[in-house]
């Protein structure tokens, strides 16, 4: 059944518009009677038949509240070091498939990509637009958030209850260690970029409370690396 997001509250009826009505006419071709699911902004979803289509307006009846939750009880938020080309377009799908919270951008010393003002803004802009698709695809409970670039240090400024940084050079601690028995309610993942970190940046982390954390034996790509270390952490606690 196919999910969508209204930014509305809960109500017995409903008006879909805008690119969400213009996807179930033209592309989906739904008719009166046909059935979806509705995530609302009070959190509440539900499944509501078609009552009415009429231009770029389609109108719902909800017929049932959901009260499976779809959504891990704890938060992940992944801070991917920025990679080329469409790298970053797979990190954000599948890090959302597999259930993120939000994705940031990470402008790092040994980033290959820059990208001036214009363009980042533009980019984010395609982000998020993924993350909704890859949200709706995966029946998410909500859309997770896509920020602008950032660097590091104000990265770690944000509170969390453990951070993690995927480093190539740890090779006594395993990201498996770190995460048994552990009950943290956030976690900040940080993956580097194609060239990995410098010196400074893994010293920068460990002093704001990081942990290095190693993937294996292997040395992993960056866009590889955060999709293998989500699913260790969603799958060490249990919510997939």
């Amino acid at each position: 059944m196919h999910r969508f997001f209204l930014e509305k509250n809960f109500s017995k009826e409903l008006q879909i518009v805008g690119a969400d009505a213009r996807h179930i006419i033209r592309v989906l071709r739904m008719q009166t009677g046909d059935v979806v699911q509705l995530v609302l902004d009070d959190g509440i979803i539900c499944e509501a038949k078609i009552t009415e289509i009429r231009d770029d307006t389609v109108k719902v009846n909800c017929l049932n509240v959901l009260a499976e939750p779809h959504d891990a009880k704890f938060s992940v938020i992944l801070a991917q070091g920025l990679a080329k080309g469409d790298k970053m377009d797979f990190v954000v799908q599948k890090s959302v498939e597999l259930g993120v919270d939000g994705i940031i951008p990470l402008a790092l010393e040994h980033s290959v990509v820059q990208l001036d003002e214009q363009r980042a803004d533009k980019k984010k802009e395609r982000w998020q637009k993924i993350a909704i698709s890859a949200a709706k695809q995966a029946k998410r409970d909500k859309v997770p958030f896509v920020t602008n670039i950032k660097n590091l240090n104000d990265v770690l400024k944000d509170k969390y209850d453990l951070v993690l940084m995927a480093y190539e050079g740890e090779t006594q601690i395993s990201l498996k260690s770190v995460l048994q028995n552990n009950v943290a309610k956030s976690i900040l993942l940080i993956v580097g970029p194609e060239g990995g970190f410098s010196n400074n940046e893994v010293e920068l982390a460990v002093n704001a409370g990081a942990k290095t954390v190693s993937l294996g034996r292997r040395i992993l790509r960056s866009e590889t690396a955060g999709i293998v270390a989500l699913s260790c952490i969603f799958y060490e606690k249990d919510s997939i």
